[in-house]
Parts: structure tokens; sequence; C-alpha cells
């Protein structure tokens, strides 16, 4: 696969510069028809290379004064000028092909309009939209250097992103991923290209040749279901386009050896018929270095993957179309484990001491979050292959959406158990997973088409996952799924029918809802099954005081289905979580629609909210250590949200992002565990409650911001530097609040500057992220050990160390 994909790379190269050699010949066609006929091909080419230079240096002089412009083209000794008309010397903007705007080469005194910036972001139907939605833009995406899932939270208010070895934990208004791995179902719906990603694995794949990302926060159970318990991610890739040819490549180099290639090719072959391929090849090392080793063949947290998706586009009339979404992902590189990669400490006796309690003795002692010592073989091979077909059918009264999908994921990873230099560096008794996960989903949606004041949507969904997984033991070196783990396929079914309406009562009032019943079934690996069913809805009102302010009061439910336990000795069952969500905005466009300021109140009620715990089997042949969940009790969130963008002038872009969260514990108990220590309020016996404590990741203040500065260079093109800063206050990075968890306040900075040269098609970009080399925990799992059960361990994960690199870009 992955020579597969290296080769599409050369391809989209190669057809990229193909695809552009016949304009070339027509742009050189009318200016040799005024120049004398020359004998040679030679002298031709050097010909027009030399008007060419002319050219641009004539454009470069013209200024925005009309007689000025003219007094320069009489100095080019009759040479032909550009026509210039009155609205173009009014209005000097220009646009490049995806439609941001430059600086006039006529008038380089004089930049662009920044309007064009909001109005393609917050359209009219984005803004009237009755719940609270953070939308990014291809232009965010590059100012916030997003690649990936990573580095989305920073421009999303309430949203906090986490991390465990290959596995992406999400909070969205104190709601967070508690539980990953094959069975786990996720608690933030991620959609890419109305494809439910159903992993934390599977989340942290790349974006290339992306449209937009939309991130809906609270429950968004009426139209997604099951995977949207806290909120949902939906990220849209551009689609083939009929219009005319188009592609783009883009390099990057940076720090630990990191290298990114991508192209983007669209391929226009009837009037109802393109192509677009889009793919990928990325290498980094390890940002963690390992130090038992020489080079940088055993560090942690190191990149290797590629990536390709074929679309293709069928629109026979302007009332159907067909499009095919093929994608692969490939991946090879270390793991860190799927709760973390450092024991950073460990409550002995109720004294918290430290450092890994449990390591071999004689292992050596990790020199902070990024520098470790592991003398096991980390790996993580993971493949991911996608197959999408949708169609879209304007029927008349209402039109017909139908979106398919086939999915394969297939996942091996294994990592040092013992998190240290010390112990058997070839055998393991349990070090890793082995699983794949087959999915096929079906959405049919028919939508009205009415233009009075009744929309409604109706819709079906089917999902259908078959996982077969298993734990690994490690025997000389080589993977083996060890004789007392289960065998055979874990199964779940899901079947919604779901639907919503809206009607305007007058002028700028409308009344929505809708419904969604679900039924879910689900079976483990060893028989056992069950299955839950149940309806959530939502219903609000929506107010416009005019074209550019909105408002809206709204109440959603929303779902995460219960399930069923392997492990023996804990209970079998735990039920569905359940929220409703009380939520009140306004959404405004101001200063002449340079400004952009919305705001959303909320107030969630969550119950039997699901724990996850841990248990030690100590019999004969077994791992000792298991993770599971029960049912743990309520917690309660509110919280304030703005979102703001300004246009000061021409030159500068400032957004930012400020939220207020309160999000608690109420009635939540978990199994106490050995070695913590006596908690006042906290500690019962055999439970620990948690009433009163915050949830992972939810800090109380968070706040974002990013601010833009363009600087013209006249004929050198434009010059854009960019300062990017999140802060959040203390947090803890899981749900037991106790020191060892804690992450204090702090902010996170980086940097960019972005050179684009005239004509707006090359770009190159030098970034440093994280410029003060902060650390930030994204994980901590706390748990009792194999080795050690007297010991309450923590199992930490961290953020990026401070990185940097260049981009160049090129874009037809």
């Amino acid at each position: 696969m992955k020579a597969v994909i290296n080769i599409v790379l050369v391809l989209l190269l190669g057809i990229g510069f193909v695809s552009k050699a016949p304009a070339a010949e027509q742009a050189g066609a009318e200016p040799s028809q005024s120049t004398s006929a020359l004998s040679d091909a030679e002298t031709h080419i050097n010909a027009l290379k030399k008007e060419l230079l002319e050219a641009k240096d004539r454009v470069s002089e013209l200024e925005s004064d009309l007689s000025n412009a003219q007094r320069t083209i009489d100095q080019l000794n009759n040479q032909p000028a550009p026509q210039i008309t009155a609205s173009s010397a009014n209005h000097t903007t220009t646009q490049t092909v995806d439609g941001q705007p430059v600086y006039d080469a006529h008038n380089p005194r004089k930049p662009v309009a920044q309007e064009d910036v909001i109005a393609e972001k917050f359209t009219a139907q984005f803004q009237s939209q009755p719940n609270a939605v953070t939308r990014l833009l291809k232009q965010d995406i590059e100012r916030s250097g997003i690649r990936n899932i990573t580095r989305i939270a920073e421009q999303v208010p309430n949203m906090q992103f986490g991390q465990s070895g290959n596995e992406a934990r999400i909070a969205i208004r104190g709601m967070r991923t508690n539980r990953t791995g094959p069975e786990a179902d996720q608690v933030v719906g991620i959609y890419q290209d109305g494809v439910s990603v159903s992993t934390t694995t599977q989340a942290l794949g790349p974006y290339i040749d992306i449209k937009s990302i939309e991130v809906l926060r609270g429950p968004q159970g009426v139209m997604y279901g099951r995977d949207a318990f806290a909120g949902v991610i939906n990220i849209t890739s551009n689609e083939p386009d009929l219009s005319g040819w188009d592609y783009g490549l883009e390099g990057i180099i940076g720090y630990s050896d990191h290298t990114r290639f991508e192209g983007m090719i669209n391929i226009p072959v009837l009037d109802s018929l393109a192509f677009r391929i889009a793919a990928s090849s990325e290498s980094h090392g390890g940002y963690i270095v390992n130090e038992v080793l020489d080079g940088d063949a055993d560090d942690l947290h190191d990149r290797k993957q590629q990536y390709v998706r074929f679309m293709g586009k069928w629109q026979p009339s302007d009332n159907f179309s067909l499009l095919l979404n093929l994608s692969s992902l490939d991946q090879n590189q270390t793991s860190t484990g799927m709760w973390g990669y450092q024991q950073i400490g460990a409550f002995v006796n109720g004294q918290y001491e430290p450092g890994n309690q449990f390591a071999p003795a004689g292992s050596r002692t990790d020199d902070g979050p990024w520098k470790v010592a592991r003398n096991m073989a980390s790996q993580a091979d993971l493949e991911n292959l996608s197959y999408s077909l949708s169609l879209e059918w304007d029927i008349g009264f209402a039109t017909l959406e139908w979106l398919g999908n086939k999915s394969k994921f297939e996942s091996i990873q294994v990592y040092d158990s013992d998190f240290s230099d010390g112990g058997d560096p070839y055998n393991s008794d349990f070090n890793g997973w082995d699983s794949f996960r087959d999915t096929w989903s079906s959405d049919l949606r028919l939508k009205s088409n009415s233009t009075g004041r009744f929309d409604w949507l109706a819709g079906l969904y089917v999902w259908n996952l078959d996982s077969d997984w298993g734990w690994l033991e490690t025997i000389d070196a080589e993977y083996f799924q060890p004789a007392w783990d289960s065998s055979g396929n874990y199964t779940s079914d899901t079947l919604e029918a779901f639907a919503s309406a809206a009607y305007e009562v007058g002028g700028n009032l409308r009344l929505f809802g809708g419904l969604r019943w679900y039924d879910v079934k689900k079976k483990l690996r060893n028989g056992s099954k069950d299955s839950w069913n149940g309806v959530v809805w939502n219903a609000g009102i929506e107010y416009g005081f005019n074209a550019d302010i909105a408002s809206y009061l709204s109440v959603s439910t929303g779902y995460r289905p219960g399930g069923i336990n392997e492990v023996p000795g804990v209970p079998l069952n735990y039920d569905s979580e359940a929220v409703t969500s009380y939520e009140i905005g306004l959404k405004s466009i101001l200063a002449d629609g340079s400004m952009v300021l919305n705001v959303a109140a909320f107030y969630n009620n969550y119950r039997d909210i699901q724990a996850q715990s841990f248990t030690i089997l100590p019999l004969p042949g077994t791992a000792g250590l298991f993770d599971y969940l029960s049912t743990g009790g309520d917690m309660d969130s509110k919280g304030l949200e703005v979102e703001f963008q300004w246009l000061p002038g021409t030159r500068w872009n400032i957004s930012a992002n400020l939220a207020w969260l309160d999000a608690k514990f109420k009635d939540y108990q978990v199994p106490a565990l050995a070695g913590l220590p006596t908690i006042e309020g906290h500690s019962m016996g055999d439970k620990l409650s948690l009433r009163g404590w915050h949830p992972a990741f939810s800090p109380e203040w968070s706040f974002g911001l990013q601010a833009s500065y363009i600087t013209n260079l006249g004929t050198g093109g434009t010059l854009t530097s960019m300062l990017q800063t999140t802060y959040a206050s203390e947090y803890y990075a899981n749900d037991l609040n106790l020191a060892g968890a804690r992450q204090a306040s702090q902010a996170i900075t980086d940097v960019r500057l972005f050179w684009d040269l005239p004509g707006n098609h090359i770009r190159l970009q030098v970034y440093i992220e994280n410029i003060s080399d902060q650390t930030a925990l994204k994980n901590v799992m706390i748990y009792n050990p194999e080795e050690r059960p007297d010991i309450a361990t923590f199992l930490a994960d961290w953020g990026n160390p401070r990185t940097y690199g260049a981009i160049l870009s090129y874009r037809y």
C-alpha cells in the first residue's frame, strides 16, 4: 500500500505539470503574434521570457490613479496595457482560484478588503443554525496548522484535546472520552465526508484537501444519533469540480526530520464527470527520545503514514449527482501504549511518590516527559480502507440523499509494559492488542424542497460493526494471542429512524423540533448479548432581529448506548448514558460586516455516566489487569462561550474564543483503589465518591487568539505574520482530582510567517509551534498495576515539545 500511495504522489506531480503545459502554451500565443517571426525555438522562448519580465515590471509600476497608470503605459514604448475600467479603478481586488483575496498588483499600497473572509465563513445559512457551531475554512485551517484532529481545539471554545498513545481523547463541555479500543463508543462523533470515524485510533488520520471543519457543541442526538453524545466534528473534503483543471502541491520539512509531501489534482473528463485525487506521505522521528539505543528507530510518538483519496463525481443533470469516495490510510510507526507512555508517580501506603514505582530493579529514571528509557520494541501498524457511494436526487417536492459506506480497519499495537529499560526485552505475558473492525452503514434522507414556511426532513440510518480483537503476548520478540484470551467476534448493530421540522410562524420567528428512535444490539465474543432502545428529541425557537442578528433557545437530548462486560467478577451490564441540554444563543454580524460575535450559554444534565475502572484477576495464565465499564452516576455542566472575528481595516484578521465552564460530578461512584489515602468526603469503604470533583479536561477558563497582519511587499508579493496562543486554567487529566493528575494553568503560543509570491500561486510558510516548550498533560490513567496491586499508579501522556518547520506550496 505504501508503494501505491508514493506512486500516486508522483503521478499527481507529473499530471499537474502536463495539464499546465497547454494553458501556458495558449497564454503565450497572443504575445507571439505581436513580435517578429523568430527563426528558432530558443530565440522565441527567450523573447517570450523578456516580454513576460517587462510585463511584470510594467504592472508593478502602475498606480491607483488612472492618469498615472496611463503615463506609465506611455513610457513602455506603446506596449499593450491592461484595460482599466471605472469599476476596476474603484475596486481593485483580485481573487485566487480558491476565492481568497490578495493585494492588487495595480495598487500595491492599497490592500484588498477582507470582508470576503467573513462573508464566506459566516453565511446567512450558517448564522441561522440554532446551535453553537464553530466553522473552520481553508484559511483557518492553514492559519492554525491543522493537519489532523490534534489542533482543532485551539479555535473551539470549551473543546479540549487529549491523547494516549495512538488514541484521541476529546472533551466538549466537560463530557470526555474515557474509554478507547475496539468496543468503545465515541463520546464525540467524528464524521469524515458524512461517514462515522468509529474508533479513537482512526480519529488521528491526516487531513488533506479539506473544504471545511465544523464542530457542533452539545448533544446532537436527533441528527447524528449514537455517536453524538457530547458533540460532533464534521470534516468535509473538496469534491471533484466539473468546471476545470486544478492541482496543488505541498512539501514540509521540519523538526525531528519531519517531511510531508502531499498533492491534489482535479481532472474534468466530461461536462458531467470529474475526478479528484489527493495523496500524502508523511514521516518524522519520535518526539519522545528513547535513550536506550542510538539513533531514532526506537523513539516514541513518531509518524510514518501514507494516505490517498480518490473521488469521482457524475452529474448528468442539475437534479441528480453521484459521488464515489475511496480512501486508504497506512501507518507503520511506534506505539506508546493504549493508556499512556510514562509512569509519573504512584500512591504508596497513602503517600505520593514520583516516578515509576514498579519498574524492575536497576532501571534508569526517565529524564523528563520527552526523554525515556525503554528496552522492548514498540510498534503500531494500522490500516484503514473506506469505500463510500452517495447520491443526491431532486425529485420535485423533496431531495433524496443516500450515503452508503464500507470500512475495514486493522491494528496491531505493542509497547513496553513495564515502561522502563529493565526486564526481559523479548518476552511479556501482555503488552498489546490486535484488532480489526469491519463496519458498514446506510444513511437515507428525504429533505423538503419547500420555499414556504414549512421545512422537514426524515431519514433512516443503519450501522453494523463486526470486530475481532484480542490481547497480545510477546515470546522471543514475536507477538501472539495468548491461550487464555477469548476468541470470536464482537458485534454491534444500530437501527435509527429520525425526523425534524421547522415552521416559520411569521416574520422572523421560527419553531423547530425533531425526534430520533434508536435500537442498539450488542454481542460479545463470549456470546453475551443485550439491547437498548429509546427516543431522543430536540425543540426550540429562533428569532431574527434583522438580517445580521439572530437568537435561539433550544432543548436537546442525546444518548450513548450501554454495554456488556466480558471480565468476570464485575457488573455484567452498564446503562446507556443520557443528557438533556438547554442552550440559548445570539449570533451577530456587526460593524458593516467586518465583525462577528457569537455567544452561547448552556446547561447540561448528564445521567448514568459510564465510568472506566480496572480490576486484577489473579488467575493462572491471564494478563491480570483488565479494564471495564460501570454506571458511575450523574454530572452537571454549565457554561458560557464567546466566538469573535474582526477585520479592523484591510490588513488585520483577528479571531478569538473565550469559554467559562463549571462541570462537576454529582452522585458518582467508582471502585476504590488500593494505595490511595483516605480522602475526606470521598472515601466510602470499597467505593470512591467523585461528588464535587471535575471531569477530566474541564478547565474553568479557556481562551484562544489568532491574529495576523498582512504586509505588502510590492513586486515581492505579501507577507503575513501570525500569532496564535491558547490558554487553559487548571484542569485534571483524570476524573480523580488527585495531585498527580493536575495540570497547572498555562498558555501555549505558536508563530507563523506566510510569504505569498505575486500571482498567489506559490506560498512559503515558516512556523514554530509551542514556542515556549510547555509541557501539557494529555491523559493520566490511575490504576493498580499487576506487578504492584498495592499501589495506585499514574500513567501519563504529554503533548508535543517545541516543533518548527517550513512549508512550500504551489496551487494552480
